[in-house]
């Protein structure tokens, strides 16, 4: 089953300011979160299953998986590299 991808406008705003290849790290976990999430993804804080972090290069993005509605919401992107 695949997930649908949500994004709050405040935090497309931040995807769309990251540089391209944060962006493209970004999509590629996303991308892989949509087809399995608890497979491509890791607890955040305690497993509950359902609020989680996927990770690449300098980008981590926090998701809340809606396993009832099929659909990932992205919650907040963090950047940790050069400008």
């Amino acid at each position: 089953m695949t997930y649908r991808l949500a994004f709050p406008a405040d935090v497309f705003d931040t995807y769309k300011q990251l540089p391209d290849p944060a962006r493209r790290d970004l999509a590629v976990c996303l991308v892989d979160a949509q087809e399995n999430p608890l497979e491509h993804s890791e607890p955040y804080g305690q497993d509950d299953g359902i609020i989680r972090t996927v990770a690449r290069g300098h980008v981590t993005a926090v998701i809340l998986i809606g396993h009832a509605t099929q659909t990932l919401t992205v919650l907040t992107i963090a950047y940790a590299g050069p400008h």
